[in-house]
């Protein structure tokens, strides 16, 4: 599972807009510098999130894992609405 999340965390940042693969969030789809942002965090984040996992399973430290894991994912989801807030108040 540290693999996988390592692999799609690369992969992140490099995906197109689209409907089909990414961080499919309403604001993120509609403006492309948030795409952008959104997974370049969410990149970093699951890449760093897959060491840890494979990090924490060598040690033995399952119940930790579950954790990582939905901390790198829902970084990338505040982010990115964090990213829209801010530009919804500049406007």
């Amino acid at each position: 599972l540290g693999i996988l999340f390592m692999v799609i965390g690369n992969y992140l940042p490099k995906c197109l807009p689209s409907y089909t693969v990414g961080i499919k969030l309403p604001w993120t789809l509609h403006d492309e510098g948030n795409w952008r942002y959104t997974h370049r965090i969410g990149g970093f984040a699951w890449t760093v999130g897959g060491a840890l996992v494979i990090l924490f399973a060598l040690l033995g430290l399952a119940g930790l894992i579950l954790a990582v894991l939905l901390i790198s994912t829902a970084i990338p989801m505040v982010a990115s609405y964090l990213y829209y807030r801010r530009k919804k108040g500049a406007n």
